[in-house]
């Protein structure tokens, strides 16, 4: 290699270091750095492949582990879950990459011709997705379990991560154009008779499938305050009502249970009782501050697998 070969070879890979440091470290969103670099939200998820394939950067599951084998077995056992994957803590790894790394890495194994996945929103499903690699999977689809239209950061929290991750399989995509919750009965059953939201809903009866994230009620934590479908003062009185965390939208109780409550009735979105019929529903969540909701969750049977980091399953089971 002559010097100014040397020399190119080491501006790009300098270049990607930078690009690797501002999503890693620095948490950026893809949006955020592609507009720092003057670049396209696609160029930068393909950087960011290019900076694992090269080994620029590396995520180590460290599995095998005695003590995480036990975490997870107590946990797996504790709740009849059908798989407990346990994030190990990283000093040098954000705890949302880590997680949506090993998430990424157990959708890849699972997946096969034909299957038929439903996705809901929010931080750690995007963590996962955005890791996912690009593979060719016939006949598959991808349908949004939950509505999204106006959400703050349709990235993280609308139709985008569902049309990513159809994207990434190459398989059919069946969007939800729609809010997630709506303001009466009356509004819900308008949306409820367009074609295109009754296919989508439709599909969400038949999944093999699903992937969640969980959120706490609390309002500094929701998700969907933060996506700005409810103001803090509704959240508030959610909680309230005795709700402890909220999946696909819907609240539930400290049992896991669904609430009948007015708030609940307006969600727009695979049904919460079809949605217990699918066979494997992955919940991905992860933090502290979810340990209540995600403990809920495992007491409800509302998800058959769990993907959290160490810390949290610690305190799931402190619950």
């Amino acid at each position: 290699m002559n010097r100014e070969w040397g020399v190119i070879v080491q501006r790009d890979r300098d270049f990607l270091v930078s690009i690797a440091r501002r999503y890693y470290i620095d948490e950026k969103s893809q949006q955020q750095i592609a507009h720092e670099f003057g670049l396209s939200r696609p160029t930068v998820s393909n950087l960011l492949r290019k900076c694992r394939e090269t080994g620029i950067v590396q995520i180590k599951i460290q599995d095998g582990s005695p003590y995480e084998t036990a975490l997870g077995d107590k946990l797996k056992k504790s709740y009849s879950l059908q798989q407990v994957i346990i994030v190990p803590s990283h000093e040098d790894i954000p705890v949302h990459t880590a997680v949506g790394a090993v998430a990424a890495e157990h959708t890849a194994v699972v997946l096969r011709d034909g299957i038929r996945i439903g996705i809901a929103w929010g931080t750690s499903l995007y963590h996962m997705v955005h890791q996912l690699p690009d593979d060719r999977i016939k006949n598959a689809s991808v349908v949004q379990l939950m509505g999204g239209f106006g959400a703050a950061s349709p990235q993280y929290d609308g139709a985008d991560l569902a049309r990513e991750f159809s994207k990434r399989i190459h398989g059919q995509y069946f969007p939800l154009q729609c809010p997630v919750l709506v303001k009466n009965i009356m509004v819900k059953d308008l949306l409820l008779k367009e074609p295109g939201i009754q296919e989508a809903l439709m599909r969400t009866k038949s999944l093999d499938l699903a992937f969640v994230g969980i959120s706490s009620n609390d309002p500094t934590q929701s998700s969907m305050v933060r996506a700005g479908f409810l103001t803090p003062k509704e959240a508030k009185e959610i909680q309230a009502a005795g709700a402890v965390g909220h999946l696909c939208g819907y609240s539930f109780d400290e049992q896991g249970k669904w609430m009948d409550i007015s708030y609940n009735h307006r969600i727009i979105g695979v049904d919460f009782h079809d949605f217990l019929t699918i066979p494997e529903r992955v919940g991905v969540a992860y933090g502290v501050q979810k340990a209540k909701a995600i403990h809920a969750s495992l007491v409800g049977g509302l998800i058959t697998t769990l993907i959290t980091d160490e810390v949290t399953a610690k305190q799931i089971l402190l619950q």
